[in-house]
């Protein structure tokens, strides 16, 4: 029977137990949401934050021992969590700032429960002990996921299980190798502090081995900014150990490891200028990347994204544009027709990121946590209530952190620990001894008002766990299984779940409504509208994406698609062709200088035969660069819809010529200037202005593209067979359809008999 006289004791361990588990959330990896990696560890880091506050909120309502200090680090935390916040609610989408999305998790109710971490265990981890017992399953967590991840990689040759997604980087429980690096060179630093508070050899040697073997998981991350932080973290601890003084406890052995790191780095440095185009280097892939470091295509594209993101940083300076809205900032940028448009939804840089989620203001509110740690850590140290070199070791750790984060961003799994340094700093000034858990408690208000609280705080945790987390991980689930259905389904019966799970309304809603723009975009590709329901489900779909429209109005990612869809669905319902226009000019009036609005526009205007217009919109676009292939392909296509054979020849030419050139198509195999994705376009557009014989030819090529009896390439021969059919050349339409059944005899020889008894009739 539970005694009230110790109700603060059960509220204690209660909460600790929450908190001590926290540490094992790297090891998480639920298969069955969306972003396995991701949403399991979120939704677990809230789960047992909430539980804990349901027991925190009694304790210190009723014991004032347990209540913080107005600590420098509590009031810089906060003040943060304010800025940030305000940022938010006044930012181009109050609702995704605040949810996020699966893929990141993070938003202002991550900040919020991060913010709540740090409270209680600020407020419950009183004593030095509970610290070393925390830190400890950190650093332990940590050698499980690094040997698991070197494990893995070694079986990845032989075990389809263990596939390497990243090539031969690894990420073991993280799914990320820069995040997986990141979370590895933090536990790094609270194995340092660890060796630094204990006197065991054996514990120093344990601890050792555990950076040991990060450090061997983070080379083979291959993860560049963790590796470049981490370097000059030892650089930072040598110059430490080089002009501090020998303190007694093992610190000379660290200090001739660090001292030793550091000279085998120098010595490996100018080495590896000097023999960068070696061959052993080129097949390493961590040496590789550092060797191509500058004229890789990803650090390209980051340089380019944070000159988007400073474009963006100039129209909203002072609280920016609220978390999870970067993509925002191509609003304001000139977005120029390339092969393959990529919107990044991070700048990979902690600066720029906070400029853009929440302005200078928010900017200045995070270095202010910095400010408060070095203002703490210094009292502290004045006070000596903190010994020198773990002093040293939490600076150089947060320092080596900062600057990791110029190349990358958090995730849940290096919040926690970060978090976890800052609750552990704040707690070292005033750190107390913890109460005595067996001591006798009498009866009192204390104890009575502590009961009254709890049954309704775990009652609110209830309704808080269901809303905020079982909901949207249940139609994680849903968008995670919904690839693997049935297909005998019905489009009636698809629908039907689609509305079950849209009646959760979470802020998983917008990644269903692009799962059910994509199974639309099918329908309409593969003519599937006269099957029962397929017209309803599209219906549905433009309803659903409506209402993702106001949410996402400074999303030209989302607003594209839309767009794109539209454009589709008004090739069979020509109704729909002013409500396409109405869009695309609503997005082009938010940003003029998104080229590629304007030949959605112009296949716009041409479809409701207004084709002067259409043509001069393309003209005027391809003037403005008259060297890019891709807009004489567009070009093309507007100038055949409006039957400008004349035009169109033309624009083919000109984007031959320039890819036998730049490109050298002329080298290829097939010896085809047009791609796969432009000849299925191509073929289309043929087949809309009933220009059948063109239709087959491009289909022909795109067969000679592709070169493989793929499921697609089945296909692509029973559309020739209906063409054939619907040209009346009896020959080839059999030929076509009986080669479509010879490729893919599962989806096509159940149609070759009633297709050759539809031609006698």
């Amino acid at each position: 029977m539970v005694s009230f006289k110790k109700i603060d004791n059960y509220l204690v361990w209660g909460i600790k137990g929450s908190m001590f588990l926290i540490p094992f959330i790297p090891l998480v990896v639920t298969p069955s949401a969306l972003f396995p990696y991701i949403t399991g560890k979120n939704f677990a880091f809230r789960i047992l934050v909430e539980f804990a506050a349901a027991l925190w909120v009694p304790l210190i309502l009723a014991y004032k021992q347990y209540r913080l200090n107005n600590s420098p680090m509590l009031i810089s935390i906060l003040f943060f969590t304010f800025i940030v916040g305000l940022a938010d609610l006044f930012g181009v989408s109050p609702y995704n700032s605040f949810w996020s999305n699966y893929e990141r998790m993070e938003g202002y109710i991550t900040i919020l429960h991060l913010t709540l971490f740090f409270m209680i265990i600020s407020s419950v981890l009183r004593c030095k002990k509970d610290w070393i017992i925390f830190f400890n399953i950190f650093v332990a967590v940590s050698m499980l996921v690094s040997s698991f991840a070197l494990i893995a990689s070694l079986q990845a040759a032989n075990s389809p299980q263990f596939a390497m997604i990243y090539g031969q980087r690894i990420y073991g429980t993280i799914g990320n190798p820069t995040f997986f690096a990141s979370y590895l060179m933090l536990s790094m630093f609270i194995a340092f502090i660890l060796i630094f508070n204990t006197q065991r050899r054996s514990l120093k040697f344990f601890y050792i081995l555990l950076i040991s073997i990060n450090t061997i998981a983070i080379y083979y991350s291959s993860s560049r900014g963790a590796i470049l932080a981490a370097i000059i973290g030892i650089g930072m601890m040598g110059l430490m150990n080089i002009f501090g003084k020998i303190n007694p406890s093992g610190e000379k052995l660290v200090r001739k490891v660090i001292l030793s790191s550091i000279s085998i780095f120098i010595i490996l440095s100018v080495s590896f200028v000097s023999i960068r185009n070696a061959d052993f280097i080129k097949h390493d892939r961590t040496l590789s990347r550092f060797a191509t470091m500058f004229s890789d295509d990803s650090v390209q594209n980051r340089i380019n994204t944070w000159k988007f993101a400073w474009e963006g940083i100039k129209e909203r300076p002072i609280l920016g544009w609220g978390q999870e809205n970067f993509k925002g900032i191509y609003t304001v940028n000139s977005i120029p027709v390339i092969r393959e448009q990529i919107w990044f939804d991070r700048a990979h840089n902690i600066v720029i990121d906070w400029l853009v989620n929440a302005g200078v203001l928010g900017l200045f509110s995070y270095l202010a946590i910095y400010g408060a740690v070095y203002y703490v850590l210094w009292n502290a140290f004045q006070k000596k209530t903190i010994p020198r070199n773990e002093a040293l070791t939490i600076v150089i750790a947060l320092n080596v952190y900062f600057i990791q984060n110029l190349f990358t961003f958090d995730t849940i799994n290096s919040y926690v620990l970060f978090i976890a340094l800052l609750a552990y700093l704040d707690n070292i000034y005033y750190m107390k001894e913890a109460t005595d858990l067996n001591k006798f408690v009498g009866l009192n208000k204390a104890i009575i008002k502590s009961v009254y609280v709890i049954l309704p705080s775990l009652l609110l945790f209830s309704i808080v766990i269901y809303h905020v987390n079982y909901k949207p991980f249940k139609e994680s689930q849903f968008i995670q299984t919904i690839n693997s259905s049935d297909k005998d389904k019905s489009y009636s019966n698809v629908l039907d779940d689609f509305k079950s799970i849209l009646s959760l309304r979470t802020f998983g809603d917008d990644n269903v409504r692009q799962i059910m723009s994509s199974m639309s975009f099918s329908i309409l590709h593969f003519n599937f509208l006269k099957q029962p329901g397929a017209l309803d489900f599209i219906e549905r779909t433009v309803e659903e994406l409506e209402k993702g429209i106001d949410r996402n109005r400074f999303n030209l990612d989302y607003l594209t698609d839309v767009m794109l869809l539209y454009n589709y669905i008004s090739r069979y319902e020509p109704s729909f062709i002013d409500h396409t226009e109405s869009l695309i000019r609503a997005s082009i009036n938010l940003n003029p200088r998104y080229e590629r609005l304007y030949f959605l526009l112009a296949d716009t205007l041409a479809r409701k035969k207004d084709y002067e217009e259409a043509i001069e919109i393309v003209n005027n676009i391809v003037a403005h660069d008259p060297v890019n292939d891709i807009k004489y392909f567009e070009l093309a296509l507007i100038a055949i819809l409006s039957s400008r054979d004349d035009i169109a020849s033309s624009a083919l030419e000109k984007l031959k010529a320039i890819r036998m050139t730049e490109y050298d198509y002329s080298s290829a195999d097939n010896n085809i200037p047009l791609e796969a994705g432009e000849l299925r376009r191509l073929s289309q557009i043929y087949l809309d202005t009933n220009r059948f014989y063109d239709a087959i030819h491009s289909y022909q090529q795109l067969i000679a593209y592709l070169q493989d009896n793929s499921p697609e390439v089945a296909l692509i021969h029973f559309k020739m067979a209906n063409i054939f059919h619907i040209v009346g050349d009896r020959e080839n339409a059999v030929k076509e359809v009986k080669k479509a059944a010879e490729i893919d005899p599962e989806n096509f020889a159940v149609k070759v008999a009633p297709f050759i008894n539809s031609l006698n009739n």
